[in-house]
């Protein structure tokens, strides 16, 4: 299709509205103009593990591939030299080893994270060059732990955060935190530190790239004034924090070491989320409604610091919309 271009938000949205709708991979092709193989890619791509498709974390993981190295799906001459050294029995360590001594003039070198990936990235792992791997597995084991315990790079401690973000006298500057519960994945929770607003999202995983794809898919779709930093802890599915500062322009900072008090806004958020989902719970029994609507729940009660508005109204307040919730419509009584 001439003049291809990627797919916006506003046409992920789409998507999946006519997919929830029943409608066939063609009909939503052509309600998009788009190519049917397009729709198709974009729907196995950012499936989730329930085969449910969600637009805002299909945006994010889109935004987070882009700034993956994919330099062996760019250079098909590379791509052909890797996978004739694997079929002869080279290790990826060795391949990358002769690309580095520049013996094999016009190749670029790649890392050895580089070749690895690239074997087991949806629609690459069919050519099964995992078969020529020592082990031969179709996935990947589990890499071994770096002997550095703090493995999160470029991390601004939270002291150096502005005065006006500590004392909550601007908006835009967020808490985030995971609430984890048995065996299930967890959900990211977003927290805004003068409005109260809390915004939820479920995780496919705990990885950093599947942490950040949800952030970016999340700030994304607020207003840039509304994104000024997000203050983290020391967990490594914050590792990628990096992104949001070069994609989205939001300052990050990280806390001390237990001490989850510096960020007590998303603890205190935390606290009323376990109202509804105790450690106990099982999470994969809740759909994605579910979960917005605790985050409404808590965004619809009016906070006392507030002075008793809630936070929906205060962050609508922000934007310099004057939004007044009622909860109690009169009804005239019949004589």
């Amino acid at each position: 299709m001439p003049g291809y271009s990627h797919l916006s938000s506003a046409e992920r949205d789409q998507i999946a509205e006519l997919k929830a709708g029943g409608l066939s991979l063609r009909a939503i092709a052509l309600r998009l103009r788009r190519a049917a193989s397009t729709i198709s890619r974009e729907l196995r791509r950012n499936a989730l593990d329930s085969g449910a498709y969600r637009p805002q974390v299909a945006d994010g993981a889109y935004l987070l591939r882009r700034q993956r190295p994919a330099i062996l799906e760019d250079d098909p001459v590379l791509a052909a030299y890797v996978t004739d050294r694997l079929i002869e029995g080279w290790a990826p360590e060795q391949i990358v080893g002769r690309l580095r001594r520049g013996d094999e003039p016009g190749l670029q070198a790649v890392s050895t994270e580089s070749i690895y990936a690239w074997i087991f990235r949806d629609g690459q792992k069919d050519q099964g060059l995992w078969r020529y791997l020592t082990r031969g597995r179709p996935r990947r084991g589990r890499r071994k732990a770096r002997a550095s315990k703090d493995r999160i790079a470029d991390k601004v401690h939270v002291s150096e955060r502005s005065d006006v973000a500590d004392a909550r006298d601007e908006a835009g500057h967020w808490e985030a935190d995971l609430v984890i519960c048995k065996r299930t994945r967890p959900v990211l929770v977003l927290h805004e530190r003068k409005t109260r607003i809390t915004l939820m999202a479920r995780l496919a995983g705990k990885t950093a790239g599947e942490t950040v794809a949800a952030m970016m898919a999340v700030f994304r779709r607020l207003a840039p004034e509304m994104r000024g930093s997000i203050t983290f802890d020391n967990d490594t599915a914050f590792a990628r924090h990096a992104l949001l500062r070069s994609m989205l322009s939001a300052t990050t900072y990280f806390c001390d070491a237990y001490a989850a008090w510096q960020k007590g806004g998303v603890e205190n958020a935390n606290g009323r989320i376990r109202r509804w989902l105790p450690r106990a719970a099982d999470l994969d029994a809740l759909g994605d409604q579910d979960i917005q609507d605790i985050a409404m729940s808590l965004n619809l009660t009016p906070r006392k610091c507030l002075g008793f508005k809630t936070p929906i109204e205060a962050f609508m307040a922000e934007l310099g919309k004057d939004v007044v919730l009622r909860f109690h419509s009169p009804v005239a009584l019949r004589g």
